[in-house]
């Protein structure tokens, strides 16, 4: 099927329907409203994306298999759906193992560099050191229902397409509102991330993430590249409108945890 170029812009809208763009996100305004994080609400939600990095990694990588396995069967994939797989794999290999500069050049080596891993060591870990007790880890309903969701896209051979798709029109958002509520944590009336260096991982988020967002949503190489038929374009629409939803879900627990705190 030759590339659609108006597909695309209809899983850009679903995204602004889910509100998942500035200025709609209620997550995004409160992070920009609040004045002071508490150490307790900071390290919920640390702990919380912790998870969703990590199953958004691996559950992508799954989908990547699932789209592999459908290649394989095929005796000439397209190349279109070829060009989109590439930049899955490599857009996605930047959570594993940093392929990007912005990522490489600030990145811890080896397994610390995997992307939830980082965040763990570098944001979880000074958090739960300053909370000095053991805090709530269960997850709040909308966080867990967008693992269930990544989980059913796993196994789907547009799985990856969908994830990375949604994913990338907001994690630039998600990355610039992390900033800001990161740096509002107190201990002792003093910022707890207050070392230059303290929130290099959203520092290279947010650097890296809008050529990752250009990356999938290209018209020749983008996502929307691994639909094949009418068919495929309608399915990935409905995945990507469902999957949108519970990212609006997540987000909005996240607005809960520090607007309450």
């Amino acid at each position: 099927m030759p590339t659609d170029t108006g597909l695309d812009e209809r899983v850009a809208a679903v995204v602004r329907t889910a509100g998942l763009v500035r200025p709609e996100n209620r997550f995004f305004a409160a992070a920009r409203a609040v004045d002071v994080v508490s150490v307790t609400d900071a390290l919920a939600v640390a702990r919380q994306w912790e998870a969703m990095t990590k199953a958004f990694m691996f559950t992508t990588i799954s989908g990547l298999g699932a789209a592999a396995r459908h290649f394989v069967v095929q005796q000439a994939p397209g190349r279109e759906a070829l060009g989109a797989f590439q930049t899955a794999y490599r857009v996605i290999g930047d959570d594993l193992d940093n392929l990007a500069v912005d990522f490489s050049a600030v990145a811890p080596r080896g397994a610390a560099g995997v992307h939830y891993l980082w965040w763990a060591d570098s944001i979880v870990g000074p958090l739960a050191e300053a909370a000095g007790e053991e805090t709530p880890r269960d997850l709040p309903a909308g966080v867990a229902k967008l693992l269930g969701a990544m989980e059913s896209l796993s196994t789907h051979r547009l799985g990856a397409a969908v994830q990375l798709r949604v994913v990338e029109a907001t994690a630039l958002d998600i990355a610039v509102a992390f900033r800001r509520m990161y740096g509002k944590v107190l201990v002792g009336g003093q910022k707890l991330f207050a070392a230059s260096d303290a929130l290099v991982w959203i520092d290279a988020h947010i650097k890296a993430e809008t050529s990752h967002a250009q990356s999938v949503s290209d018209a020749e190489t983008g996502m929307t590249a691994l639909v094949e038929s009418e068919e495929d374009a309608e399915e990935l629409v409905l995945l990507a409108t469902d999957y949108a939803a519970h990212w609006a879900g997540a987000l909005d627990d996240f607005a809960d945890q520090i607007s309450a705190g």
